[in-house]
C-alpha cells in the first residue's frame, strides 16, 4: 500500500527529487510498493517494454523483477544495477524500514551497449516470440537510451546520493558507518603491512600519490579508492594517527585533484566551486575516521568529473592550452602567448576558451594560482609574501585581493 512507503518517506520531497532526476537525465523512474505495484511514475512508459508485455512477459514477471532488484539493493545497502527479463538494464534503490522492504525506486530501462539482433534472439527462443513480433520489438529497441558503463556507474552513484537525502536519518548513519568500517579495515591492513616490514617513518610515498592521480584521470573510481586507502594507511602509520597531519595531507591532495580535473578538461567554475566546498568540509572534521571517509567521497566526485569532461567535444585546442597554462601559470602569460601555442588567432582563442571554461584566461590563471596557493598555505611554512611571488603575483596586496575574491577569505584567514 502507498501509505506503507509514504508513512516513512516524505512523498513530496521524494517526488521532487525523482522529477528533477528525470528532467536532468531523461531516464524514467517509478516508485513501487512491497508488492511491486507502481505508486508514482516519472517519465513515459517504455514502448519496448509495453510490446514485450504484450507478446512475451506478463505484468507480474516485470513486477517481480523490480522487487528482486529492490531486495538486492536492500541486502547491499546501496543502489543495485540489474537486467530485467526483457534484457534491459535498470537501477533499484530500496525503500525500507530496518531490514523490511517497503518498496523500491526503479530507474530505467536503458542499455549499456548499442542494441542489436542478438539481444532479442535469446528472448525470442525462450518465449517463442514470432518473427514479426521480434521485428517490431527491434524497432522499438532503437528508442531505448544507451549509456556507457562508466556513465551508468555515475548515474548509479548520483541516484544514491540524491535519494539518501530523503532517507530516515538512522538508515543514512548505518550506511555511512558500514562504509567507514570497510574503509578502516582496508587502511588497517596497510598499516599492519608496514609494521610487519618493520619500516620506520620515511619519505612520503609520492609514487602512490601519482598513481592515485593517474587513476582519477582514467575515471577508475574503485582503483582510485584502493590507492587512496594505501596512501592514508602510510600517512597514519608514519604520523601516528595525528588528525592535523592527516588533515594537512588531505587538503593538499584535494587541491591536486582539482588541478588534475581542470587539466583533464572539466569546467573550471565547477571544479573551483567543488574544491572550495571540500576544503571547508575537511577543515571542520574532528576525527581521523570521518576525515578518511570524506576524502574517499571527494576522490569519487573528482573521478566523476573526469568522466564527464571526456565527453565534451571540440575542445582539443583548449585542452592543449590548459596543459600549457598548467606549466606556465606562475609566469606572466597572455592570451596572445597561449593562442600562438595552440595555433589560433587571439580573438578566436579567447572566445573558445571562455566558452569551454566559463571564464577568461586571466580569471582562469588567477584561479589556478589561488588553488596552488591553498596547497602551500595548508602544507608549508612559506610566508605570505613568498607565496605571492611564487604564484606569479606582482605584490602581496594584489595576491590577497585575488585570493579573497575566489575564496571569501584572506590568505592569513585561510591558513
Amino acid at each position: 500500500m502507498a501509505d506503507a512507503v509514504y508513512s516513512l518517506y516524505d512523498r513530496e520531497a521524494l517526488c521532487e527529487i525523482l522529477e528533477t532526476f528525470y528532467a536532468a537525465t531523461g531516464l524514467a523512474l517509478r516508485v513501487i510498493n512491497a508488492q511491486g505495484e507502481t505508486l508514482d511514475t516519472f517519465g513515459p512508459d517504455c514502448r519496448y517494454c509495453a510490446k514485450v508485455r504484450q507478446c512475451a512477459l506478463s505484468e507480474e514477471v516485470c513486477r517481480q523483477a523490480h522487487l528482486d532488484g529492490g531486495r538486492q539493493a536492500l541486502a547491499l545497502g546501496e543502489t543495485y544495477i540489474f537486467a530485467c527479463p526483457g534484457n534491459l538494464n535498470h537501477i533499484a534503490f530500496a525503500l525500507a524500514r530496518g531490514q523490511a522492504l517497503l518498496g523500491a525506486i526503479v530507474l530505467g530501462p536503458f542499455l549499456m551497449d548499442a542494441p542489436d539482433s542478438t539481444l532479442l534472439s535469446a528472448l525470442g527462443e525462450q518465449r517463442a516470440i514470432p518473427a514479426a513480433a521480434l521485428l517490431d520489438l527491434y524497432d522499438e529497441l532503437q528508442a531505448v537510451p544507451v549509456f556507457a558503463p562508466a556513465r551508468v556507474n555515475s548515474l548509479n552513484r548520483l541516484l544514491d546520493l540524491l535519494l539518501r537525502s530523503a532517507l530516515p536519518a538512522e538508515r543514512v548513519a548505518l550506511k555511512e558507518n558500514r562504509e567507514m568500517l570497510y574503509q578502516q579495515a582496508r587502511i588497517g591492513e596497510t598499516i599492519q603491512m608496514y609494521k610487519a616490514r618493520g619500516e620506520q617513518e620515511g619519505d612520503y610515498p609520492y609514487e602512490l600519490e601519482k598513481e592515485l592521480l593517474s587513476r582519477v584521470r582514467a575515471s577508475d573510481a574503485p582503483a582510485a579508492k584502493g590507492v587512496l586507502n594505501d596512501l592514508l594507511g602510510y600517512v597514519l602509520f608514519s604520523e601516528g594517527m595525528q588528525l592535523e597531519s592527516v588533515k594537512n595531507r588531505s587538503l593538499e591532495l584535494c587541491t591536486l585533484l582539482s588541478r588534475i580535473a581542470i587539466e583533464g578538461g572539466a569546467l573550471t567554475s565547477t571544479i573551483f566551486r567543488l574544491s572550495n566546498a571540500y576544503l571547508s568540509q575537511l577543515r571542520e572534521i574532528d576525527s581521523v575516521e570521518t576525515l578518511c571517509l570524506r576524502l574517499q567521497k571527494i576522490v569519487e566526485a573528482f573521478t566523476d568529473t573526469m568522466f564527464y569532461s571526456a565527453d565534451r567535444s571540440g575542445s582539443e585546442p583548449v585542452r592543449r592550452a590548459i596543459g600549457y597554462i598548467a606549466r606556465h601559470y606562475t609566469q606572466n602569460i597572455s592570451v596572445r602567448d597561449v593562442a600562438a601555442y595552440v595555433g589560433l588567432s587571439p580573438n578566436y582563442f579567447a572566445q573558445k576558451f571562455r566558452s569551454h571554461t566559463g571564464c577568461t584566461l586571466r580569471e582562469y590563471v588567477n584561479q589556478l594560482r589561488v588553488e596552488e596557493s591553498k596547497r602551500l598555505l595548508a602544507a608549508s611554512g612559506m610566508g605570505l609574501a613568498d607565496i605571492a611571488v611564487a604564484m606569479g603575483f606582482n605584490d602581496q596586496s594584489y595576491f590577497t585581493k585575488v585570493f579573497h575574491k575566489y575564496t571569501g577569505l584572506t590568505p592569513a584567514q585561510f591558513r
